[in-house]
């Protein structure tokens, strides 16, 4: 099966997120003696994609891509349904098929585990929840049918890119208060998308209808929105060279 790369100016070579992965959690310990290890969550779908057993993807702190993995079981300490509406973090204990006693586990700590964007769990999703991966790509437009917007052409309708989703849990300490945000990067004047980005509330008040198949969003935000754009501070990365031992392959 051929896997599909997403643009190179997308691409963070320190996150796996931005080239084909989906961040499931970290580990942050061992439990027990036989090779169980403790792991704080940070995906929606733990019951599906921490407990059944199959091919995961595994990255140390020290290294850039992740490295196949055997995922033999896992079980909910924390479920998300215990920790829905507050700030604690899902936590799962799991078991893969490399590691076998507690100092084996110990020497896992802080890896985090991935698995493939390719890999679907659209019968695990409730009617109008949307996978963050399917969502950043899609087209922004004005939406006539849900709104007073006068009939334009194809460049006044055209708002711009979903460059990514803020979750609602980062921009507000207090648990279920916080909207999710869809990141949008708008147009340059030359051409293309420019450097400038805007936050539209991902609710139904706003966003009248997300078409995946004919990858677009459509919106009807009140007025002065779009007009709140701003540029994200880019990370600068000092690069340097691996030690030796790690360079190995």
């Amino acid at each position: 099966n051929k896997r599909s790369f997403p643009d190179t100016q997308t691409i963070d070579p320190y996150d796996p997120t931005t080239y084909g992965y989906i961040e499931l959690g970290t580990i942050i310990g061992a439990h027990g003696v036989h090779g169980w290890m403790k792991l704080t969550a940070t995906t929606d779908f733990g019951e599906h994609r921490l407990c059944e057993p199959g091919t995961r993807h595994i990255k140390p702190a020290n290294r850039r891509s992740p490295r196949e993995v055997e995922l033999v079981e896992g079980r909910p300490i924390r479920s998300e349904t215990a920790t829905t509406g507050t700030d604690t973090k899902p936590m799962y204990l799991i078991r893969l098929a490399s590691v076998e006693d507690r100092e084996e586990a110990l020497k896992m700590r802080g890896y985090v585990l991935y698995s493939l964007t390719e890999e679907k769990v659209d019968e695990y999703l409730e009617e109008d929840e949307y996978i963050v991966s399917d969502l950043v790509g899609l087209n922004v437009f004005l939406d006539e049918s849900c709104s007073d917007q006068s009939s334009g052409s194809f460049e006044d309708m055209f708002v711009g890119n979903i460059r990514g989703v803020v979750l609602g849990s980062e921009m507000c300490a207090v648990p279920g208060l916080g909207q999710d945000l869809l990141e949008i990067a708008l147009p340059s004047s030359h051409g293309g998308q420019s450097e400038n980005l805007v936050l539209v509330p991902f609710v139904p008040e706003i966003v009248c209808n997300v078409d995946l198949d004919g990858k677009m969003v459509m919106i009807t935000p009140p007025n002065g929105l779009l007009d709140l754009s701003y540029r994200r501070e880019e990370k600068v990365r000092i690069k340097g060279l691996l030690p030796a031992s790690i360079m190995k392959r």
